[in-house]
């Protein structure tokens, strides 16, 4: 398997990305607080396989979720497929790019959790993107973007990730192991991933992709967003809400429609 491939282009990715990533979800309570004080539908743009969106349609939201790879989308609705038939008629699942989307109907938030706002590489597709968030909001809607908060000392020193072990969806033993590397000018990381993959019967193969990421400074984000026709109305550093500090960990952007 070529190496250039991506993670989006990759149906092997979107069936091991729930294992994959496996964690607290510590996102989710803020996002879930976010819809219930929200009027109107949610939108969840590079929704995968549903993370996010289905525990928001679980709590009563209407939530539309967009992504551009069918294969997430493929691994979304078998999800779907097996929730209650309350939870199931809350969501729509539209395959799209989040750069250039129409939908029928305004949203009261949208989310663009997980660095996903990450994936748009150039100005064109940043730009559309929350140009597009802005057609589709309320009057007075919020838009939330969480990206990473990018550490220069970290950003200069980072050449790998620890190596990362997971059981996958069949029950076999994975190990991925990712080579990191920055344009300083392009503000992008590429990250090569290579997974030793051990079945449950001894058998070993690997498997590789590709991730590519822009990465963005706290008023680099501000500027865009004011350029889009929004206000930031809070900056938090991690997702218990705390204010963005130089030591945060992540950037989550809340912004509301002008």
């Amino acid at each position: 398997m070529s190496s250039e491939l991506s993670r989006y282009q990759d149906p092997w990715a979107a069936e091991h990305y729930d294992a994959q990533i496996a964690w607290p979800d510590p996102d989710l309570p803020l996002y879930r607080e976010m819809a219930a004080e929200s009027p109107g539908r949610v939108l969840e743009l590079a929704c995968g396989t549903g993370r996010v969106t289905l525990p928001l349609a679980r709590q009563g939201a209407t939530v539309t979720g967009i992504d551009i790879s069918p294969h997430m989308l493929a691994v979304a609705r078998r999800k779907l497929a097996a929730e209650p038939a309350e939870v199931r008629a809350r969501v729509t699942l539209v395959e799209g790019d989040m750069s250039k989307f129409a939908l029928p109907h305004a949203c009261g938030l949208i989310l663009i959790p997980f660095r996903s706002f990450q994936a748009l590489l150039v100005r064109a597709d940043q730009r559309g993107c929350l140009e597009c968030c802005a057609k589709h909001l309320l009057p007075g809607g919020r838009l939330a973007i969480n990206v990473f908060h990018p550490w220069l000392s970290k950003l200069v020193a980072l050449k790998s990730a620890e190596p990362h072990e997971y059981i996958g969806p069949s029950g076999e033993e994975v190990k991925a192991v990712s080579r990191v590397r920055f344009d300083f000018a392009e503000q992008t990381l590429t990250s090569h991933i290579t997974y030793q993959i051990t079945s449950t019967a001894g058998e070993t193969r690997s498997h590789e992709h590709v991730l590519r990421l822009r990465y963005f400074f706290r008023c680099e984000v501000e500027w865009m967003l004011e350029a889009c026709g929004f206000a930031v109305e809070a900056l938090y550093g991690d997702f218990d809400r705390s204010l963005f500090t130089g030591g945060s960990p992540e950037m989550i952007f809340v912004a509301r429609k002008v």
